[in-house]
């Protein structure tokens, strides 16, 4: 990064994402007691395993933009304290000022049925989103043919915070907890690879049990299943989820099938796109979204996914991609924080002009710390 661009919150995120970031003791100071700290609900995002450490989960540049922490003791960026609150800098130059996020209070909270903590069950993504995994499992790695930048299998064994299957009514019981606090706006739930027919039923006894513990009839936020195909989009919609998203990972087709060897035996590019197109029919334009991971191909290819994406009324969820331990990419590099911020805003001059319905009921700048669109979105006042 170039420091002299400090200013540029967007590329400074997108720097943080790629380098990585370390923190010092005393900065750490009140992390997993006043404030959010990490607990693995799904992937490992940091650049190094850090077993008995307790690290934030996210934190907040001076703007409100919400960045992922993704440690590195060997990144030129650190977070230090400095009279009374935190400094952000790089390579000993003072950047910005920033802060952790506060931890709510139902994560100290533990459910009736079992007495397990509320936290090993859902955690908040960012600041206002509810994080489900209902089953911390892929069957692409038995078979040795998990998406490359994937490393979920790791993670589960190497943290063991969470519970690896969620009871439905557990899920219900801490999303009205979460919701009566005023700790979250939208949920974001997913859940490994399931056969659909299994995967529809599980899905919806959770969001029975959520619409009952909060005495709606409808839940802001996401639902990210196995590629939800045919029939079964009309039967996700009528769980009570407001919208729907497709892992697709990587648009460049040939790329597609190189880095996830599994998932596109299952599900082909044509299958997504047909599903997208299915997908937005039933739950509107702007409550389907098509999520890629960014950093893993070319600049055309990826902007011609989110032209393609917008013009069929679907968002889009690009994630900034760096190596995690764990997974077949790891020690590999990623593009540099300028590469991200000058395409992201690209993408986000072809959002604009689709006219797609943002969606931030479903999902906002404030649940992801970990994608920039939200947030090039918001240069041009759309948040």
């Amino acid at each position: 990064m170039n420091v002299k661009q400090a200013v540029d919150m967007l590329e400074l995120k997108a720097s943080l994402l790629v380098e990585g970031v370390s923190a010092s003791e005393e900065a750490l100071t009140g992390v997993g007691t006043d404030y959010k700290e990490q607990n693995h609900g799904l992937f490992g995002w940091d650049m190094e395993d850090h077993v008995g450490s307790e690290l934030p989960d996210d934190f907040l540049l001076p703007d409100g933009t919400v960045v992922q922490f993704r440690m590195n003791s060997s990144s030129p960026f650190c977070i230090r304290a400095d009279d009374g609150g935190l400094k952000l800098l790089h390579r000993d130059r003072d950047i910005a000022g920033v802060q952790w996020i506060k931890r709510p209070d139902f994560y100290k909270t533990r459910v009736s049925q079992n007495g397990k903590k509320m936290v090993q069950i859902g955690q908040i993504g960012g600041e206002d989103c509810l994080f489900f995994c209902y089953q911390n499992y892929c069957s692409h790695f038995v078979r040795g043919k998990q998406c490359l930048f994937c490393n979920l299998a790791s993670t589960s064994k190497t943290y063991n915070s969470v519970l690896k299957k969620k009871d439905a009514e557990l899920i219900g019981e801490v999303a009205g907890a979460a919701w009566a606090e005023g700790a979250v706006k939208h949920v974001l739930m997913t859940g490994g690879c399931f056969s659909h027919e299994k995967e529809i039923h599980v899905v919806k006894d959770i969001f029975a049990a959520i619409c009952k513990h909060r005495g709606v009839d409808r839940i802001p936020g996401t639902i990210l299943p196995s590629p939800a195909k045919g029939d079964d989009i009309k039967r996700y919609y009528d769980t009570g989820i407001k919208a729907i998203g497709y892992s697709m990972e990587i648009w460049d087709e040939a790329l597609y099938r190189a880095i996830c060897p599994g998932k596109s035996e299952s599900t082909s590019h044509g299958e997504f796109l047909r599903s997208i197109e299915s997908a937005v029919g039933v739950f509107g334009e702007g409550n389907v979204y098509g999520v890629l991971v960014m950093g893993l191909e070319p600049r055309d290819t990826f902007l011609e996914g989110v032209k393609t994406l917008t013009e069929m009324g679907a968002n889009v969820v690009p994630f900034v991609w760096s190596p995690n331990p764990g997974s077949r990419l790891a020690g590999h590099r990623a593009p540099t924080g300028q590469w991200f911020a000058e395409v992201v805003r690209e993408a986000a001059d072809i959002v604009t002009a689709g006219g797609v319905p943002p969606g931030t009921e479903n999902h906002c700048y404030r649940c992801d710390g970990n994608n920039l669109l939200h947030d090039a979105l918001r240069e041009k006042g759309i948040s």
